[in-house]
C-alpha cells in the first residue's frame, strides 16, 4: 500500500467513525422525544401492603407515629394527572406529570 492509499484509508475510517457518532447521537436524542416517563407504569404503583410488625418475645414495638402515616389514595398511586394542570401547556404531555408530591396533612 502506498502513502496515498494509506491516507485515503485513514480518511475513510475517520468518516465512518464520525458517521457512527452522528447516528449514535441521533438515537440518543430521539429516545428523549418519546412519551414522558411519568406516563408509563411506575414500579411503586405495584407496591403491596405488608402485615404489621410483630415483636419477638420479650420486646415491645413502639407506637406508630401518626405523622408518619401514609395516606390512602382513592384511585391508587398516581404518577401523572389525568388532565394538564391549569396554567400549563395542555399540548405538552409532560404537563400532566406529577413533579412534586401532594401536600401532606398535618395534625395541628
Amino acid at each position: 500500500m502506498n502513502k496515498i492509499e494509506k491516507v485515503k484509508a485513514r480518511l475513510m475510517g475517520r468518516r465512518a467513525m464520525e458517521g457512527g457518532l452522528v447516528l449514535l447521537l441521533a438515537a440518543v436524542l430521539g429516545g428523549c422525544a418519546g412519551s414522558p416517563n411519568c406516563l408509563t407504569t411506575q414500579r411503586y404503583e405495584n407496591a403491596k401492603v405488608f402485615p404489621k410488625l410483630k415483636s419477638p418475645a420479650g420486646l415491645k414495638i413502639p407506637k406508630p407515629d401518626p405523622d408518619m402515616k401514609i395516606p390512602s389514595v382513592p384511585n391508587g398511586p398516581v404518577a401523572a394527572y389525568s388532565t394538564a394542570l391549569q396554567g400549563t401547556d395542555a399540548s405538552n404531555p409532560r404537563s400532566r406529570c406529577l413533579t412534586t408530591p401532594p401536600p401532606l396533612g398535618t395534625s395541628s
